[in-house]
């Protein structure tokens, strides 16, 4: 099954494995008559005496060999190109299989064992296609024809090694079946490898902070103790196999010593018939030994096969439906009706419904938990509701192609990500031809053009994980550069201004008021000062909406909104009058 799925990738360079394949029975070919030529000149030259041979006999021999490796060289081109072309399409459709997952299959899976597939396991695969052909087309080609060579020069001394191949078959059969399991333990030792280096450099901070650097190396220690262990289990099982091909490679020496000897004595046989039967036997051997190679590289192969494949059949949670609908134009409204959501068995969101009008501000608080970044996600459809409708424009976004809903999305997440890349590349991702201008104007709405033009080469340094470090603040600046140059239809921003001062903060939500008109924003935020100018403001507690109103409104109804108001701007109390608390004037 795995083998089949493989080869249809094969199939696809179909005309250049057929050439290699005949290059392959040229290869052979050339290679069959070149004991024949050796025959002939040990028969003629050494035993004859016939001298004047000697020079066509020995350019018949060299230009068969010159032949044979020309034809070897050529085909092995092909088929390392081949397996290359076919690697590299069987990456792209497992990346695209990955970019087409949703959040919800990043929320279960490690990134180590995902760059295992792409990397470890399609490397596997790609040895194994290499030699596929060389091994088995031409392996068995040049089994029948060294066999029918070996028969026309003696067939009993043919019969004689034949009894020797059934040995053979049962010694790769069962090398093939303890191999199996061998590989893949190692295969799952090596996920574990990955997936413990990946989050340990990723959170290299969090362990330092920590002081956990001991116990993350005792927890490697183990994982790589087990990848070795198994690395050496599977050595084990190939090394036994190693004397037991030998050991059959010197019976057939033995056999073709006392046997070939007799007969050429009894003048049965000339000794260049003898000299050539012996080359055959080599040739023989080297398919025979080839295939156990093969059984090897096949049990390895299908270990990292049925990984790849178990992520490729993966069903896809999230996808659009045949007749979705394209987003041309839209006006931005959005209207939650009854939501319901769940994360497995733990119910987020229950029961939420509100309407934000096109061109408004709705902003939404509530503790840690109680579902706010939930209600982004799905308005941008990065999940679907368990129950319940959101409706974009009056149409359900499930109907909506993902891919157009998104282009007039713009979100700045509370964790920001940026590239590996140039400031002005992170800034200009979602538009790559945007002009210097526009991203400068961006940065600079951003309250980011300054720090960036301190950076030793503007907007043209890297930056990222292996670039220039920058502060919580600053990457989030950039993110909401990224955004605004963007220039969605609704904009999203998700506790985007956490990792800046007060300060900074203030100076960004001047700036952003530039960009919000007639747009429709949707904020998550903490402090009150993020969210006291929406146009409606939610408060959710365990995944329902407990108050909404504008700011005004919900300060007068004293509720959760309000104690939290009065909490942060508990220093100012002293200084200024309820009323002026109520009105909103401080901060």
């Amino acid at each position: 099954m795995h083998l089949r799925r493989l080869l249809t990738y094969s199939r696809r360079y179909l005309g250049l494995n057929a050439i290699g394949s005949i290059l392959s029975i040229a290869a052979v070919i050339a290679g069959l008559y070149i004991p024949v030529a050796t025959k002939e000149l040990v028969d003629r030259v050494l035993v004859a005496g016939e001298f004047d041979a000697i020079g066509t006999l020995t350019v018949i021999l060299a230009s068969l060999t010159v032949v044979r490796i020309a034809f070897e060289y050529l085909r092995s081109y092909i088929f390392e190109y081949t397996s290359q072309k076919v690697l590299y399409d069987f990456r792209r459709d497992l990346y695209r299989k990955l970019l087409s997952q949703s959040f919800g299959y990043y929320d279960k899976v490690r990134t180590g064992e995902l760059m295992n597939r792409l990397v470890g396991d399609l490397q596997a695969v790609r040895h194994l296609l290499s030699s596929f052909y060389i091994q088995v087309f031409e392996g068995l080609f040049q089994i029948v024809t060294t066999l029918a060579m070996m028969i026309s020069l003696n067939g009993t001394m043919t019969l004689a090694l034949v009894v020797i191949v059934p040995v053979t078959y049962f010694t790769m059969r069962a090398m093939s079946v303890r191999l199996g399991p061998a590989y893949r333990q190692v295969r799952i030792a090596f996920e574990n490898l990955s997936s413990t280096v990946q989050e340990n450099l990723t959170g290299i901070r969090v362990v330092k902070a920590f002081g956990r650097e001991e116990f993350e190396k005792d927890k490697f220690d183990q994982v790589a103790t087990k990848w070795n262990e198994n690395n050496i289990q599977a050595a084990e099982i190939r090394s036994v196999f190693i004397p037991v091909r030998r050991l059959i490679s010197g019976l057939s020496t033995v056999i073709i010593l006392l046997l070939g000897g007799y007969l050429v004595i009894q003048e049965q046989i000339t000794l260049g018939a003898l000299v050539a039967f012996n080359a055959y036997v080599a040739m023989l051997t080297v398919p025979i030994n080839n295939a156990s190679q093969l059984v090897n590289q096949w049990e390895n192969a299908k270990a990292s096969l049925e990984k790849i494949f178990e992520l490729m059949d993966q069903e896809i949670a999230l996808a659009n439906r045949t007749d979705a609908l394209p987003m041309e134009n839209p006006g931005g409204g959005i209207v939650f009706k009854n939501v319901y959501f769940s994360y497995g068995e733990q119910m987020v969101l229950k029961d939420i419904s509100f309407a934000v009008k096109p061109g408004t501000t709705t902003a939404i608080m509530g503790s840690t938990g109680s579902g706010k970044t939930t209600v982004l996600n799905l308005i941008a459809r990065f999940y679907d509701c368990t129950g319940g409708e959101v409706l974009i424009d009056g149409v359900n976004v499930q109907d909506y192609d993902y891919n157009q809903l998104r282009k007039h999305i713009g979100i700045v997440f509370q964790e920001t990500f940026l590239f590996s890349d140039t400031i002005a590349n992170n800034i200009a991702f979602a538009i790559p031809k945007a002009s210097r201008e526009q991203i400068e104007q961006a940065a600079r709405i951003a309250g980011a053009h300054e720090f960036i033009m301190e950076m030793p080469d503007g907007y043209d340094t890297i930056i990222g994980e292996r670039g220039i470090g920058l502060s919580g603040g600053q990457r989030q600046r950039i993110a909401i550069a990224r955004a605004i140059v963007f220039n969605p239809k609704i904009l999203i921003l998700d506790d985007a201004t956490s990792s800046v001062d007060m300060e900074t903060e203030h100076q960004i939500q001047q700036t952003l008021k530039k960009i919000m008109h007639d747009r429709t924003v949707v904020v998550v935020a903490h402090r009150i000062s993020s969210v006291k100018d929406a146009d409606q403001i939610l408060v959710l507690d365990h995944g329902r909406i407990i108050e909404r109103g504008t700011h005004q409104q919900l300060i007068e109804l004293g509720g959760r909104y309000c104690q939290t108001f009065i909490e942060q701007y508990r220093e100012y109390k002293d200084k200024a009058s309820s009323k002026e608390l109520a009105s909103g004037r401080i901060g």
